[in-house]
């Protein structure tokens, strides 16, 4: 293993002392807190799936079923679908 050093000095603005500094983007929501992030409803997002069951215009693994209870969906794949659907209705 290599020798790195520091470039950077540690300041308190540049590390980590509390578990609330961290912060994340999410990548996978359920499809109730889906709804609220877009400001759809829940029959909204199932609809959406169903959706894309039928015709996922070339976005793969939408969403993910990890048990027959639990469902979580890509938020960037499901803004990309929504993306590619824009006006699909006219």
């Amino acid at each position: 293993m290599g020798v790195h050093k520091l470039h950077e000095k540690l300041t308190k603005e540049n590390t980590v002392l509390e578990p609330k500094q961290v912060m994340v983007k999410p990548m996978f929501a359920k499809p109730h807190a889906l709804a609220s992030i877009f400001g759809i409803s829940y029959s909204s997002v199932n609809r959406i799936l169903k959706e894309w069951e039928k015709d996922s215009k070339g976005i793969d693994d939408l969403y993910y079923s990890l048990s027959s209870t639990m469902t979580v969906i890509s938020i960037a794949r499901f803004e990309d679908y929504m993306k590619k659907r824009h006006k699909g209705w006219l």
